[in-house]
């Protein structure tokens, strides 16, 4: 299903500042691949010929959008993303390290593709607790790594460091408090006292035991809730 900024770009008349584009993405609706594709390379096309402030303007229009959307795959796809943002936005970087925009967009949307979390503690470190999407994006990579970490503790493998998950822990602890959002603050604090509580079991066991560590974690809850 088309996000609900496609479905309005999709709506706008012919006449819309970004024609080509609107023609791309609707030759993407209706499954035209090598047409869409067509389309897009023009619109690619026209937009790298533009002066950087159009550039930059376009990429703002876009990218704002895309921070309302859940799915934004449909709207950044891989020859736009390659040839026209990241582009803009690294230029962005070097040219106004001060504005915190391209650093927040690019760790937001392009983290996966290039793997890195500089740009959204940059962005966090110059906005403040003002960059709150930028924050809440940081939590999620961060709790996803400790997941990571202990989604093999019933085979006795921690994927990780125990120096560096404290650190992590300690990290995304910090910038949970920093949330607005109330309901988010809690989800996300319910998911961080399970990882916490997961990594202080762990170290416990490793004073104890060598493997076993789901039974064992088992037995000390049991103890825990006779206690009470």
């Amino acid at each position: 299903m088309p996000t609900t900024f496609l479905k309005q770009l999709l709506q706008e008349k012919e006449s819309s500042d970004f024609s080509s584009l609107r023609s791309a993405y609707l030759t993407k609706q209706q499954g035209l691949r090598n047409v869409f594709l067509q389309q897009m390379n023009k619109f690619i096309a026209e937009a790298l010929v533009w002066d950087i402030q159009r550039q930059r303007q376009f990429t703002d229009w876009l990218l704002t959008a895309c921070e309302r959307e859940e799915d934004v795959h449909e709207l950044l796809i891989h020859p736009l993303n390659e040839r026209l943002l990241k582009p803009v936005l690294k230029q962005w970087m070097n040219d106004l390290p001060e504005d915190v925009r391209p650093y927040r967009w690019f760790g937001i949307f392009f983290f996966e593709e290039d793997n890195s979390l500089e740009y959204l503690q940059t962005a966090i470190d110059r906005g403040g607790p003002q960059e709150q999407l930028a924050i809440e994006t940081m939590i999620r990579h961060l709790l996803n790594w400790l997941w990571y970490a202990f989604h093999h503790l019933n085979e006795d493998l921690y994927l990780s460091e125990t120096e560096d998950d404290a650190e992590t822990l300690k990290e995304t602890r910090l910038l949970i408090d920093q949330l607005d959002d109330s309901v988010q603050k809690t989800e996300f604090m319910e998911e961080w006292q399970e990882h916490a509580r997961t990594y202080e079991l762990w170290l416990r066991f490793l004073k104890e035991e060598t493997e076993g560590f789901m039974e064992w974690r088992e037995r000390q809850e049991k103890q825990g809730e006779n206690k009470q």
